[in-house]
């Protein structure tokens, strides 16, 4: 049986021939010949190569899942492209950008997007901070699991459920409401009241996210400085101003950017709860784009939408992130 040194199959410097392995300050790949004996392969000196081959799995994931595709739309965006691979496909450069930005129906679309993301963002996280604060303090920890359960729903199912209690005549929600005496109310088919319901339906599925969350940030808060606050003679709204609430500002952060992008490309539940009706009262951009793409069959147009969507969701992404970290630090 050929003799197998003991460094055999890890990482050594420097070999000799009688297989002794001496440690240096900079790693080198050793590999067997077939006396095991002498040193065939190293990657001495190429610290270089061995960074590219480890991040090479990272970045061919980038590229394949979001390098590509995005340059992919780009170029579908300066064509007359149809979904039929059998109709003609033809370069027109810019047209599709130029028609976009003279359409009303894109700005209407644009317009809703942002009511509806502003709107929902906010709302889901002062209640999530509000229920997350009661929580806390009651230590009732059987209510984490419970609220979760709207959260891990498939928003599909949230919206079919929502949908029937939103219904104008088989309705639960109006059947209580005219129980009561109140009388039906047209949820989903008055343009006023239309948005406003998918806006519930998504802060109902998602303040639970937030609520999760901020339990996070106030079970992991330091102690000492609530303990000089009591020490000073604050009151609980002051502790609450000047030491929980900066104290929680990167939890609070990481929440509105998460639920920024996911509201800001929501499609799913206006598909299944108004199909961006009535009167494209809810039609965001997301459905926007699906209605081109597959209802009119204009992949052009649709692209260049996604394109537009996707520097819009970016900017403010990147002013999000500036004017976070100048109140953070105070520049």
């Amino acid at each position: 049986m050929d003799y197998e040194p003991p460094w055999y199959g890890t990482v050594c410097p420097v070999v000799w021939e009688d297989g002794r392995c001496e440690p240096a300050s900079y790693p080198i790949i050793a590999v067997r010949d077939r006396k095991g004996m002498k040193l065939v392969k190293t990657l001495a000196g190429n610290k270089k190569r061995v960074g590219w081959l480890l991040v090479a799995p990272a970045f061919i994931t980038l590229f394949s899942m979001s390098i590509y595709p995005f340059a992919y739309i780009i170029v579908v965006s300066l064509h007359r492209w149809a979904i039929v691979p059998t109709i003609p496909r033809v370069f027109i450069g810019f047209q599709q950008y130029i028609k976009l930005f003279s359409d009303s129906g894109f700005y209407q679309s644009l317009s809703v997007t942002l009511l509806y993301t502003i709107g929902v963002v906010i709302v889901e996280v002062v209640v999530g901070f509000l229920f997350a604060l009661l929580i806390s303090r009651t230590r009732i920890r059987w209510l984490r699991v419970a609220f979760l359960i709207p959260t891990v729903t498939t928003p599909v199912v949230v919206g079919l459920i929502w949908r029937f209690h939103l219904g104008f005549d088989l309705g639960a929600i109006n059947y209580f409401l005219s129980s009561i005496g109140i009388g039906k109310i047209n949820w989903l088919g008055n343009a006023s009241s239309a948005l406003l319901s998918v806006m519930l339906v998504d802060i109902w599925q998602w303040t639970p996210f937030a609520i999760i969350i901020f339990l996070a940030g106030l079970d992991s808060l330091p102690a000492d400085p609530f303990e000089a606050a009591v020490v000073d003679g604050a009151n609980g709204w002051q502790i609450l101003k000047y030491v929980t609430l900066p104290l929680l500002l990167p939890v609070t952060a990481v929440i509105m950017m998460f639920r920024t992008l996911d509201a800001f490309k929501t499609f799913d539940l206006i598909y299944m709860v108004t199909m961006g009706g009535p009167a494209n009262a809810t039609e965001v951009l997301s459905y926007n784009i699906w209605h081109a793409a597959f209802f009119q069959n204009r992949i052009g147009y649709a692209s260049a939408l996604s394109v537009i969507a996707i520097i819009i969701a970016t900017i403010l992404m990147r002013i999000f992130i500036t004017t976070l970290k100048k109140f953070n630090y105070g520049e």
